[in-house]
């Protein structure tokens, strides 16, 4: 971990070999978060840090009596689930020999009926899906009729852009089960409006602020509005997860001739936290909103989830509580090139070497997801061995993803 201040001095801790390794612009970025003249103590900035839209990915923002919907960011509570479903691949490999399928056969026919079952990209479900959380009524009264006419078609859907569904095997042999998505279109608009709202209220009181960092102070409405809203998106995140993950898992079983998961035990032992979210805590003898743009938290034992990109290593991990870092680890291995170079630049066939070892289909369409264009995760989990211990590491046998234009966390 190095140290360094802000053009405007503020303190900066990042989980980095030398300041060399943190990009021009995405430093030029922590120097805007920097300017913020609300920053308690220090910020924070996780090694699989990279540029972002507002606040860069893999940053910890700890603010006195302020909310920035920016640093957030648009995909308020995206996350991962994980679910270790104690299957080994012996046991597998001897079910599904039962039935006469070789592996390759087993995952191909499990992609297509979890690609029935959970919808990819920029589709939906054709019927209105139930859940609780429905009956929350959000502060943004402009935003509600989009519950009605988006929330309820889209809770148990995927997404595009870095969001995946995937299956693997941990260093046990047993087989495990991980999703990554968050809040879809409401979270977005939900992002959206506040910022918008945050913009127009510095507007009116003449108050500069850095640029993409409008923010809401915690004496206005819109401060307590915006949290009640947010709290709304991760809540839908985290049981779009769980919905998702419940269907992969049961479509493994129910294929593989397998007994099926009793009701509920999938969330009672499975794990979901989230990465992009705000909520008050206690930091350096002072309560304050901890802003986690691509970063999840860490407390001293919590587990979480570093995932890597399709192809790669994956680990399930021990928080160690680091102060340093606001209690907070990495929430993934890191981009080290945007989605259009990576389009440009990777060919179709070294994409194909980089998933030779699962049975994921090498598409164009999500080329920009290739294991090419991200950091190595084992070095960015070496990296931050003080705020986090590996507990399993997880290798991928077949992920599931959709073609769409979708933007990043």
């Amino acid at each position: 971990m190095i140290e360094f201040k802000t053009d405007s001095g503020a303190r900066v801790k990042v989980w980095a070999p030398s300041p060399a390794a943190v990009e021009a612009n995405t430093r030029a970025q922590i120097n805007e978060m920097g300017r913020l003249r609300f920053v308690h103590h220090h910020i924070a900035i996780m090694p699989d840090v990279h540029i972002g839209k507002g606040a860069v990915i893999g940053s910890v923002f700890p603010a006195k009596d302020a909310v920035v919907p920016n640093i957030v960011g648009v995909d308020i509570g995206c996350g991962m689930s994980a679910y270790d479903t104690g299957v080994t691949k012996t046991q597998f490999a001897e079910s599904i020999a039962a039935q006469d399928m070789d592996p390759r056969s087993f995952w191909q026919l499990w992609d297509m009926e979890t690609m029935r079952d959970v919808p990819t990209g920029f589709k939906s479900h054709k019927t209105r899906q139930d859940w609780d959380g429905f009956g929350t009524r959000l502060r943004a009264k402009g935003l509600r009729p989009l519950l009605a006419e988006k929330a309820h078609y889209q809770l148990g859907t995927l997404g595009g852009g870095n969001h995946f569904v995937e299956a693997q095997v941990d260093e046990r042999d047993h087989v495990w089960f991980m999703t990554h998505s968050g809040s879809r279109h409401t979270g977005l608009r939900i992002a959206n409006y506040y910022n918008d709202a945050a913009e127009k209220l510095l507007a009116r009181t003449k108050t500069p602020y850095p640029r993409h960092l409008a923010y809401l102070p915690k004496s206005h409405d819109l401060f307590h509005n915006y949290m009640h809203d947010m709290a709304w998106a991760v809540s839908f995140a985290l049981e779009n997860r769980w919905r998702m993950l419940e269907r992969a898992v049961d479509n493994f079983r129910a294929l593989a001739d397998m007994d099926s998961t009793p009701p509920g035990r999938v969330r009672r032992d499975g794990i979901n936290i989230h990465h992009n979210f705000a909520r008050v805590e206690r930091h350096f003898g002072e309560q304050v909103v901890v802003h986690r743009k691509g970063a999840t938290s860490a407390t001293d034992g919590e587990i979480g989830i570093i995932p890597g990109s399709m192809g790669t290593n994956s680990y399930i991990v021990r928080g160690k509580g680091s102060a340093d870092s606001f209690a907070s680890c990495s929430h993934g291995a890191g981009r080290v090139m945007s989605r259009t170079q990576a389009k440009k630049t990777i060919r179709q066939e070294d994409f194909e070497r980089s998933l030779a070892h699962t049975f994921t289909r090498a598409s164009r369409g999500y080329v920009d997801e290739a294991p090419q264009s991200y950091k190595d995760v084992d070095e960015v989990v070496r990296r931050q061995s003080d705020l986090v211990d590996a507990v399993h590491i997880l290798k991928p046998i077949i992920t599931l993803k959709g073609d769409s234009k979708a933007r990043d966390d």
